[in-house]
């Protein structure tokens, strides 16, 4: 087989070539000489780049003229390494095969061409492209063009056939539904192939089966599963089903030479030995005969079988198969080669495949034991044990507690395949565990249970205590939401407050399954319910507890009596504000607990709760001058919302006497949209306040306002050193705010302080607000500026803040809408 390649000469160099020896024929790429009634063949792209093929007495025939081969344009990138292969196909008579591949998408692309018997044109055998190229990935499908070996007469066999992803020889190509190039007619037949290499087949092991005396019992598990073959007569399943008297036979008659049986093994297991039975013992097989010969194909290894004696003369005989070292591989694959009778008609017949490995005369209790350690053994004793099915997962649940913390990660692997009534107790148990790994593993195994786990988590919810039970009531809510509530409610009515919380998150969780909305209805609507259970429910339910009506208003009214307790009018604050935006008769009776309501720790939870403050102007604005500090502080908060609150927010923030409810009216202010009317109260705040968090708050508030006009106030608190920290980090924020392009050079000099490990924790505290106030101004030169942060020897928390300063976009435009020119000198070190 000769091969020639136009790489190096790409088609413009062919072109010129052409051109520079206008009166000779341009080089053929390859050519096929004529012989035994065969007419010589050339194969070459042209100047212009296309393949043609020409029927040639001698190499020196032109083929500008001959037939063009249609080539994808998509691989004309490929025209420069294309190879050309003249095959000799025996009897004297050869093809050419063209075999192009492109790099970047790896694509590929063949054509098989022979000159034709007698005169004639080029004949054109096969072209497309080859490999994988249609369906998903896993399932994929194509063709494939092979070159065989050659025989002992020199003669090589072109092959065109099938390929499929989920069907090789054990991860050798395996050409399906072959289409063998005949030398007699030119054309493509059917034919039998032998997958496997010749190079391969002369390195396989030798083994010879032995009829197993008819008085032993055969040993061993059904560890190999058949899973698909290239052709059948029967159902390949056949080989592994554990019933000799069923069969499968290739289909292609005479020795059947090349088809193949697929069978998933377990990876974990040795297999030192194979028992095979090849005729039934009683069951006909048409036209059945045995081997002579056959292949053991795994991963990694090619074992030739040969048989003792023609078995069809024996039915029901075993034979046994050594394997020593032991084939090991998740995958085997049997090949037939040869038979006993090669007639046309003959089907070469298998009825059982069986492996043999350690464990064949273990117990089921032997087995389990083996799991212990969790290593290679333990492993080996897994694969038995899954294919032993019910009875072992049965076993392995009842031994899981006594096993070592390996035997048990060995255990759950086992579980995995068995039904989830046999093992969700046994994953319960590892989720309660102390291995996080095993904990893992079961969570997720009793998710993929589904609803079936909701049982066994909700009886083991009911026990638990503590986390272990609010990670069992998180995984219920998973499985069945509905069927939480009822373990969750049964739960709630106890005196650990911190345990009703916990609950409360459960419960929640599961309210926004809709399944679940039932259940909490029936307990809303539950007259026997108990007043803290319908308590923890209704706020459970948080700003959902609308969608629950009108169950939940029906126990809200029943829990608000005129004797209820405080702890019980309290808690319905919640529940009671967001039934109010839509009930007039609990607006009614919010606003009335807002005027009115002795206990000043209600009147300020019932402001901190309002939905829309608006609907409670009146009452929010007699609020801001209680007499109790708490409803002030709450009323103002809430009071950021009015319009036309300013005036009074000012107030309280010029003349309260409590710190706390002057920085809530600060920061009600810096919130509202049309406080810019406050900036002369904050400025004066700014001077007088004694309080340096009222101070700190009302800075932030002016830059919030972008007050322009405060700003040399605004620069003095930064730079004054007799200030307080807090209040002159407050001022940096505010300079951000403010884009005062004029303090760049002072915040600089603050923001350095980071770099400095000697510098107290006040300075970095105004240093780290000048860098965040620099990262909003984000000058030009601002990687300059933030190098001795970033320089050897830094903290690593300096170089960290710059990058991360670095990596954020400003906030300010070029310029502030006022220039104040500063009037302080850039502070000394």
């Amino acid at each position: 087989m000769m091969r020639f390649s136009l790489a190096g000469l790409g088609v413009a160099g062919v072109a010129a070539l052409v051109a520079s020896h206008a009166a000779a024929a341009p080089p053929v790429v390859a050519f096929a000489p004529p012989g035994a009634g065969q007419a010589g063949l050339g194969v070459g792209f042209d100047a212009a780049g296309a393949l043609r093929a020409a029927t040639c007495a001698t190499a020196a025939c032109a083929i500008e003229r001959g037939t063009e081969i249609p080539f994808p344009a998509e691989m004309r990138a490929a025209i420069p390494s294309v190879q050309f292969s003249v095959v000799g196909i025996g009897a004297g008579r050869r093809a050419v095969v063209v075999t192009a591949n492109e790099a970047k998408t790896g694509r590929a692309w063949s054509a098989v061409v022979v000159g034709p018997l007698g005169a004639g044109e080029p004949r054109l055998i096969f072209s497309g492209f080859t490999g994988f190229v249609v369906g998903e990935d896993g399932l994929r499908r194509g063709k494939r063009v092979d070159i065989s070996g050659p025989d002992e007469d020199g003669a090589r066999r072109i092959v065109v056939g099938d390929i499929q992803e989920d069907l090789s020889l054990c991860g050798r190509p395996a050409v399906l539904a072959p289409l063998l190039l005949a030398n007699t007619d030119l054309k493509l037949h059917p034919a039998k192939v032998q997958r496997l290499s010749v190079e391969e087949r002369e390195r396989a092991r030798d083994v010879t089966a032995v009829r197993a005396p008819a008085s032993e019992a055969a040993p061993g598990f059904g560890l190999l599963h058949a899973v698909a073959a290239t052709s059948a007569v029967g159902s390949p399943s056949a080989l592994s089903d554990g019933n000799p008297q069923t069969s499968w036979a290739e289909n292609r008659g005479g020795a059947g030479r090349g088809e193949f049986v697929l069978f998933n093994a377990p990876s974990e297991l040795p297999i030192s030995g194979l028992d095979l039975w090849i005729r039934p013992a009683t069951a006909a097989v048409v036209d059945g005969v045995a081997p002579r010969e056959f292949w053991l194909a795994s991963e990694h290894e090619l074992l030739k079988v040969t048989m003792p004696e023609d078995a069809w003369k024996f039915p029901g005989a075993r034979y046994t198969i050594p394997l020593d070292p032991p084939l090991q591989g998740s995958c085997l694959a049997l090949v037939t080669e040869s038979a006993f009778d090669e007639n046309p008609r003959a089907r070469v017949t298998f009825s059982e495949l069986r492996a043999r490995t350690e464990f064949d005369t273990s117990s089921v209790p032997a087995l389990v034991a083996a799991l212990a350690g969790g290593g290679e053994r333990a492993q080996a004793a897994e694969a038995v044990l899954r294919v032993l099915g019910q009875p072992a997962f049965e076993a392995v649940a009842v031994a899981y507690d006594s096993l070592d913390e390996g035997g048990r990660r060995s255990a759950l692997n086992v579980l995995d395949q068995a039904p989830c009534i046999t093992s969700l107790p046994v994953y319960l148990a590892a989720f309660s565990g102390r291995s996080p790994a095993q904990a893992i593993h079961a969570r997720d195994h009793i998710r993929r249970c589904g609803k079936a786990a909701a049982p066994f988590l909700a009886q083991a919810a009911s026990r638990a205590q503590g986390t272990l039970q609010l990670g069992l009531l998180g995984e219920l809510v998973l499985a069945d939401a509905a069927q939480s509530v009822d373990v969750i409610t049964s739960l709630l009515d106890v005196d650990s407050r911190s345990r009703r919380q916990a609950l409360r998150v459960a419960l929640a969780r599961a309210s926004v399954v809709p399944e679940a909305k039932p259940r909490i209805t029936a307990v809303l609507a539950n007259p026997n319910a108990s007043e803290r259970l319908l308590i923890d429910v209704l706020r459970a339910l948080g700003d959902r507890v609308s969608e629950f009506e009108p169950e939940a208003g029906a126990a809200l009214s029943r829990l608000q009596t005129p004797n209820a307790s405080f702890r019980t009018r309290f808690l319905l604050l919640q529940p009671n504000a967001e039934l109010a935006a839509r009930d007039p008769a609990f607006r009614a009776a919010l606003s009335q607990g807002l005027a009115s309501d002795p206990d000043p720790r209600f009147r300020a939870q019932a402001l901190t709760v309002l939905k829309d403050p608006a609907d409670f102007s009146a009452q929010v604005t007699q609020a801001l001058s209680d007499p109790d500090m708490r409803v002030r502080e709450a009323a103002v908060r809430a009071s950021a919302a009015l319009p036309g609150a300013v005036p009074a927010l000012a107030q309280r923030l010029s003349e309260d006497p409590w710190p706390l409810v002057r920085i809530a009216a600060a920061d009600a202010l810096a919130a509202s949209s049309s406080a810019a009317s406050a900036d002369p109260v904050l400025a004066k705040t700014l001077d007088h306040d004694e309080s340096p968090y009222v101070r700190a708050h009302v800075l932030v508030a002016l830059g919030a306002h972008r007050a322009v006009t405060v700003l040399p106030k605004i620069r003095e608190r930064l730079t004054d050193k007799d200030e307080w920290p807090l209040v002159r980090a407050a001022a940096a924020q505010a300079i951000g705010s403010l884009c005062d392009e004029d303090s760049v050079q002072t915040l600089t000099s603050y923001a350095h302080k980071l770099a400095d490990p000697m510098a107290d924790a006040n300075e970095h505290l105004v240093g780290a607000a000048a860098l965040l106030a620099l990262s909003d101004l984000h000058p030009a030169d601002l990687r300059a500026r933030l190098a001795p942060l970033q320089k050897k020897g830094a903290p690593a928390q300096a170089k960290q803040a710059a990058d991360a300063v670095l990596r954020r976009r400003g906030t300010c435009q070029k310029s502030v809408p006022t220039k104040i020119p500063a009037k302080t000198s850039v502070p000394g070190s």
